[in-house]
């Protein structure tokens, strides 16, 4: 079975909640969240090319530079100035932008956000999109599983607190949260749905742990400090 898996990374410009996150220094690396994930992925042989998406010429110089030294999967691909801006949406992104990026093969889409998605993981995801396809499915989606006490309107949202007040956190029913660190579908289905996710898509769980994502200030020095703890413990990021 030929796939041909095509990697994705979108890093525009702009961010107005975490400045510069894409290359500013990060665990310990000069070209920070962008080398990393791009580390990782230069260890995912399945992947056929590694698209970095970008309006941000910072990051677009380091792509161009990663492709020359180290893997020259790498593409950078400058994005048009209407998808690189905040107040683009993300239905329209995927639907005009994204699903024709390529006539042909299975889009491979992260984000330089979740840094302790490790290439092991992506490979994890890749074996479990081929077995789901055997199976029926179009697609895979990572999603995080949540068994905690969830209210809404002033009630219980997940358990019955007129049957037991406090049952096992492990005895409640889970909920799945998309955690948008791994998206894999052919481009073909993506056209076709205009969306990342269909009716065919099956979950890939992963822990949060390795799932956690970067969208404020303090979470970037957080999982900084949580990055070089991991370091000084021998254990690989990528």
């Amino acid at each position: 079975m030929v796939l041909g898996y095509i990697g994705f990374l979108p890093a525009r410009a702009g961010s107005e909640r975490v400045k510069n996150k894409n290359t500013r220094p990060f665990a310990g690396l000069d070209g920070g969240l962008l080398e990393l994930k791009l580390r990782q992925l230069h260890k995912v042989g399945r992947l056929d090319e590694i698209i970095v998406s970008s309006n941000d010429p910072i990051v677009l110089d380091y792509a161009r530079q990663f492709a020359a030294e180290v893997d020259d999967r790498v593409v950078a691909l400058e994005r048009p100035d209407q998808y690189g801006v905040s107040a683009t949406s993300m239905e329209r992104f995927i639907a005009d932008y994204i699903a024709h990026l390529r006539d042909n093969g299975t889009i491979f889409w992260t984000h330089v956000t979740h840094p302790f998605a490790t290439s092991r993981i992506y490979e994890e995801a890749i074996d479990a999109y081929e077995q789901a396809l055997t199976e029926g499915y179009d697609s895979l989606v990572s999603a995080t599983r949540i068994q905690k006490f969830l209210w809404r309107d002033g009630r219980p949202f997940n358990y019955d607190n007129s049957a037991e007040k406090w049952p096992r956190s492990q005895d409640l029913p889970p909920v799945w949260e998309i955690n948008h660190a791994i998206y894999i579908m052919p481009f073909e289905v993506m056209r076709s749905a205009g969306d990342r996710i269909t009716d065919k898509s099956c979950f890939f769980p992963m822990e949060e742990g390795a799932s956690m994502d970067i969208d404020w200030e303090d979470q970037f020095h957080l999982m900084d400090e949580i990055a070089q703890a991991r370091i000084a413990r021998g254990l690989s990021l990528i």
